[in-house]
């Protein structure tokens, strides 16, 4: 369930303990949220919980905070790890999933959205390896708000290319103020969900599955990555396999900081 917050243009997200951690949520002692919480009911928050309705408090006093250590990717990392092999696997994971990317039914509007999303993908990469400002933010701008759902498959992309590229340490940090201020100018092309989960996503903060298979990578630890895959392919009904599309082309692009050239697998 989301709480929207309109002086704050932010959302608090309440989740069933089956849920992973995450930014601006909080996870509940409960196996689900329905016909619990009603739209449209009154929010109240309080230092010691939110009351929400007239008959349902949030009690935070035993509540524990999630706040994992921030990642950082040093040269050495970068210069040791197999990048492309790790793109290779997270695309063959993904190729066969819902993801809009790969689309493969008979759905004409279906189709010609697959084809933008993989245009685009394709140029903001190439920008991306030339460092071409101008391009990089237009092809941002092509990503936002395409697909469908209340996190656009373009808008996850962009997540997931975040997620990597923007590790403390990583050579391509220093695109990361004109992701932020072409998200900003072009919000209003997507959801107000899907703004905050980029923007988040941009400033290193994303849910705990996601966490999780970054560190085990960080750490050196590749031979076992498919269940961290798995989990965050779990993720909305394809928004886990469109960061995941992300994330691989990070990882291929990550080679490409170290002098060598990419293969981009684009369809």
């Amino acid at each position: 369930m989301n709480i929207h917050l309109p002086e704050k243009e932010q959302i608090l997200t309440l989740l069933s303990a089956d849920c992973d951690n995450a930014p601006n949520s909080c996870r509940l002692a409960l196996e689900h949220c329905l016909n619990i919480f009603k739209p449209g009911e009154q929010v109240s928050f309080k230092h010691s919980g939110i009351e929400i309705g007239t008959d349902k408090r949030i009690d935070f006093s035993s509540c524990t905070r999630w706040q994992p250590d921030a990642l950082f990717i040093t040269q050495q990392q970068i210069n040791q790890t197999d990048w492309q092999n790790l793109a290779r696997i997270i695309q063959a994971s993904v190729e066969q999933s819902s993801s809009l990317f790969y689309f493969c039914g008979d759905n004409i509007f279906y189709q010609e959205m697959s084809r933008q999303l993989q245009h685009h993908r394709r140029e903001l990469i190439s920008a991306l390896c030339t460092g071409n400002g101008s391009a990089i933010k237009n092809e941002i701008n092509g990503l936002l708000g395409l697909g469908i759902g209340l996190t656009p498959t373009g808008d996850d992309y962009l997540a997931g290319l975040s997620v990597v590229l923007f590790i403390a340490g990583h050579p391509a940090v220093k695109y990361c103020e004109i992701f932020k201020s072409t998200l900003e100018a072009g919000k209003h092309k997507t959801t107000l969900l899907s703004v905050i989960t980029l923007r988040e996503a941009i400033n290193q903060r994303y849910r705990e599955s996601i966490y999780d298979f970054i560190h085990q990578i960080l750490m050196g630890d590749v031979e076992n990555i498919h269940p961290f895959i798995n989990e965050i392919k779990k993720i909305g009904s394809s928004s886990g396999c469109d960061m995941l599309c992300g994330m691989a082309d990070a990882f291929a692009l990550t080679k490409i900081n170290g002098g060598n050239y990419v293969d981009q697998d684009c369809n």
